[in-house]
């Protein structure tokens, strides 16, 4: 869900919900368009089984209606949508090697000792009967 709001009085100008759920068997994606009882802005839903590889023309061409009618500048809005896409699939990796990202170990952890089958004898075990 992304939010944006005014930096004139702090209320919200545009809300886009992307719902990405596998029950929508939907061709292309859908978008439903609303409004928001509170402050009255449109609120866009957009509906789809999975993230496409960009943002789909039908969401751009509302935004760009929407970005004529309010007093606030939307282009944030597409930078932030666009920026989301691109990150959506680009390969996550487990470890970090940069100094920005300190949640993420530098380096993969050591291997366990692993003890071989025949230190793994357990005393409480009854002993196979060898077949003839």
């Amino acid at each position: 869900m992304f939010e944006w709001r005014s930096t004139l009085h702090g209320f919200p100008l545009c809300i886009v919900t992307i719902s990405i759920n596998p029950l929508y068997h939907f061709p292309h994606p859908h978008l439903v368009i609303t409004n928001s009882f509170t402050y009255q802005y449109p609120h866009l839903h957009l509906l789809h089984w999975d993230l496409t590889p960009e943002i789909p023309l039908e969401l751009s061409e509302s935004l760009e209606q929407v970005n004529q009618y309010l007093d606030g500048d939307l282009t944030e809005l597409f930078v932030h949508l666009n920026q989301f896409y691109f990150d959506y699939f680009l390969p996550i990796t487990p470890y970090d090697r940069s100094p920005h990202s300190p949640l993420l170990p530098s380096e993969p952890p050591t291997t366990p000792f692993i003890p071989t089958i025949t230190t793994l004898k357990n005393p409480n075990t009854i002993p196979l009967v060898g077949q003839q």
